[in-house]
């Protein structure tokens, strides 16, 4: 289970997750939904299930407004009185954090008789509102030389229409427009991108307000009647959020087992920029049920584990599409190859945080290679501090909803521990976020890593081997990292050459393979005397790492064991092994145990217990003493003693450990 104290909340990592599901409203069309409500003439009545905190903004401000709302349950009644609202008393309205309630609701109040202002949280305060084109309506907006909240409304009845042309590809920005355009008398006409969430026009459409839009090459021309009469929503039932369905989708395509679907989502092909990315990239998510409903595509989503990832770049023009799903797509790209590249990132800069600015920070404290170069990012991977003891605790600077969601799937989708502090502010959007991980989560496919060090020739190995045959093949496999080392060694000393090459030898680790770890050759004395000397280089240790680690997360069988060295204490540390093992033997027993070994294998020749027993000491001394990785007993290892003819005894031992492991799931 995840962890929370307070505010803080440290995620379950390696979970699965299964089943259907139907997630909150999406926020876009909930807050557009009661804003056209409390301005169209008669009774809307609009289903919004698990409403976040925007929504609950926007309709505590049109009640401010004057607007009448019932709720019951999930079902919101609107009582509009046609375009415009009025009140005698100067009001004081508060947008909290939702930037979409403050660009939409603004323009209306400046077109209807009141007077406000208007504030928000600390993060919504530090934003531009970017609403200066509201002064070519006649709107009155102070003040006018700033773009941040508060603002100061004097509103009128008397604004007029107005050609606009918005630079940005910002769906707000474009609503903001054409919602003055429908309170200010004539014809405006607006000229934006044709990148951009097209939530305003394809709603008022539906509704028959008479608004057109012409789409061009590069941008769109709007043209909207103001003043005109707006029907009422009748029966909306808001389809479900594809933004908060991509965390899922995330989580799904990541973890082997996983398979979902999330049903009536809104497949506006402007939101779903994100999911057409991940089909890029190899992701396995296909739609069904498609339908027109109020005017927007709507349909079910299945996602499904997705082993083989490719990396992606990411084109200026698409980064609009996917603005609110960047911040969990660079978490998606962190397990891919090749590297990604995300272009043009500029706008992340203007939402609940700078997101530009949190995610670089953040993804390089905890262990991810990303690059910035001005607005732009480059993805390859991650490092070894991803593997580190600490546990980051992820800077959120303005308690960022998609930030918090983006970290607690990165925890989740792997074994690294990660703080996430200011949790609750995911109610802004996905309320009930915990809960729906929680009831989709499935653990039969929970993957059990089974960490064992020790001494050369302690009986990991064999003990190891014993136990994948009680468990099944099928369920369980073993891997001797010491076994890489050997390999290594052997290309050595096929090689001939009279100096170690560690460039050489590291050019050879793409070769490595399961099937080329069985060679009986890498046993042979010859490899066991220069093994040592090959596994105390650097630069081949370091290079080893990523090749054990993806040897051993991408086994497809559910119990893996490991045996090495360092396996608890550099490999798979801290919480990336699930039971640690330190298995030793007294060096007498063990070079008895390799003589008899090297007896039985008819390939060896001129050995002795002597020169073995010396051999083993000797490796004792450079494993236990070498600077980089050395032979240790970690706290949390429990000690198996395999001094004993009985080798029943550490199976059992290890065997109930195991079960235990699995009973916790």
């Amino acid at each position: 289970m995840a962890i929370k104290k307070s505010n803080q909340l440290i995620p379950e990592n390696n979970i699965s997750i299964k089943g259907l599901v139907e997630l909150s409203s999406d926020k876009s069309l909930s807050i557009r939904g009661v804003i056209f409500a409390s301005i169209a003439y008669g009774i809307s009545k609009i289903k919004i299930k698990s409403p976040g905190e925007d929504a609950e903004t926007a309709i505590k401000a049109i009640k401010a407004l004057g607007i009448k709302v019932i709720r019951n349950k999930d079902l919101y009644t609107v009582y509009g009185l046609g375009i415009g609202y009025y009140s005698k008393r100067t009001l004081k309205i508060s947008f909290n954090n939702s930037g979409t309630t403050l660009r939409l609701l603004t323009p209306l109040i400046a077109g209807s008789k009141v007077n406000a202002k208007i504030t928000g949280d600390k993060s919504l305060s530090k934003r531009p509102y970017r609403l200066e084109f509201l002064k070519q309506f006649l709107m009155n907006l102070k003040p006018t030389n700033s773009q941040y909240l508060p603002i100061k409304i004097k509103g009128h009845e008397n604004c007029i229409q107005s050609n606009v042309k918005i630079e940005k590809s910002s769906a707000q920005m474009v609503s903001a427009a054409t919602i003055a355009g429908m309170i200010s008398y004539g014809e405006t006409i607006i000229e934006a991108p044709n990148n951009v969430r097209d939530h305003t026009t394809r709603v008022l459409k539906y509704l028959d307000y008479p608004i057109k839009v012409q789409n061009k090459k590069s941008k769109q021309i709007i043209k909207v009647q103001g003043r005109r009469f707006l029907k009422p929503l009748q029966n909306y039932n808001i389809p479900s959020d594809p933004s908060s369905s991509a965390f899922l989708i995330a989580i799904a395509i990541l973890t082997k087992g996983s398979e979902i679907k999330i049903k009536n989502v809104c497949l506006n092909p402007y939101r779903i920029g994100f999911i057409k990315i991940l089909k890029k990239m190899g992701a396995k998510i296909i739609f069904s049920n498609k339908k027109s409903y109020f005017g927007e595509p709507v349909g079910d989503i299945t996602a499904s584990y997705s082993p083989k990832l490719k990396g992606i770049t990411i084109k200026p023009n698409e980064v609009a599409s996917i603005i609110d799903e960047i911040p969990i797509l660079l978490i998606v790209t962190l397990f891919c190859k090749p590297k990604s590249i995300f272009n043009n990132l500029t706008e992340l800069k203007f939402k609940e945080s700078d997101r530009l600015r949190v995610m670089y920070e953040n993804l390089i404290l905890c262990g991810a290679n990303v690059i910035r170069v001005k607005d732009n990012l480059i993805i390859n991977g991650i490092n070894n501090r991803f593997y580190s003891s600490e546990v980051p605790i992820i800077k959120n600077y303005s308690k960022d909803h998609r930030i918090c969601m983006a970290f607690f799937c990165l925890a989740a989708v792997s074994r690294k521990k990660i703080q996430i502090n200011d949790f609750d502010s995911v109610s802004v959007s996905f309320p009930n976020f915990l809960k729906t991980i929680n009831d989709l989560k499935y653990n039969k496919s929970k993957k059990i890593l089974v960490a064992a060090d020790g001494p050369v020739a302690c009986g990991k190995t064999s003990i190891l081997k014993k136990l994948v045959k009680k468990f099944g093949s099928k369920r369980a496999t073993s891997l001797d990292s010491g076994l890489l080392y050997r390999y290594l060694t052997l290309v050595h000393l096929q090689s001939k050459k009279k100096k170690i090459d560690a460039s050489y030898l590291v050019k050879h680790l793409k070769k490595i393979s399961i099937s080329k770890l069985q060679n009986p050759k890498l046993h042979s004395i010859a490899v066991s005397n220069k093994v040592s000397e090959i596994a105390k280089i650097k630069i081949i240790r370091q290079q080893l790492l990523p090749v054990q680690r993806d040897l051993i997360f991408n086994c497809p069988q559910q119990i893996v064991f490991v045996g090495g060295r360092d396996i608890t204490s550099t490999v798979i540390p801290n919480n990336f092994s699930d039971i640690k093992l330190y298995i030793d033997c007294d060096v007498k027993v063990r070079a008895k145990r390799r003589y008899l070994e090297l007896k039985n294998n008819k390939q060896e020749k001129n050995f002795n217990y002597q020169e073995i027993l010396k051999a083993l000491k000797t490796r004792d001394l450079a494993d236990s003493t070498r600077a980089i990785s050395p032979l240790k007993k970690t706290k949390d290892s429990i000690l198996i003693d395999n001094s004993f003819n009985d080798i029943s005894r550490p199976i059992n031992k290890i065997s109930l450990l195991i079960e235990r492991e699995i009973k916790k799931y």
